[in-house]
């Protein structure tokens, strides 16, 4: 089910600073959440962002299938979770106040 307005996948070199730094300064803990949400559901899944920097928000959650499928087709999920660099997480970040999604391995 196609989303009315369409975000645009960024790269994540294009990722905004503000976003890179949130990630710098909170890595272990958010490596705790990713950990304890991919072993909680069979291994599948990324930690997902949704933020806004002129709200200064910053949400963060582990998304599990059923939460990426609502956002995404499931060959869509299929298909990135295929491109997940071995040894890497995915964060999956989505920008409001930008209306983009950045994709990050960390």
């Amino acid at each position: 089910m196609p989303d009315e307005k369409s975000s645009t996948i960024q790269q994540a070199k294009s990722c905004p600073e503000y976003i890179n730094v949130f990630i710098k300064h909170n890595l272990s803990k958010l490596m705790e959440i990713y950990d304890a949400g991919y072993e909680a559901n069979d291994k599948e899944g990324c930690l997902g962002f949704i933020c806004n920097q002129d709200d200064n928000k910053m949400d963060v959650m582990f998304m599990n299938k059923e939460t990426i499928t609502g956002m995404l087709t499931t060959d869509s999920w299929s298909t990135l979770k295929l491109s997940i660099p071995e040894g890497k997480k995915l964060f999956f970040v989505k920008d409001e106040g930008l209306d983009a999604v950045f994709l990050l391995y960390i």
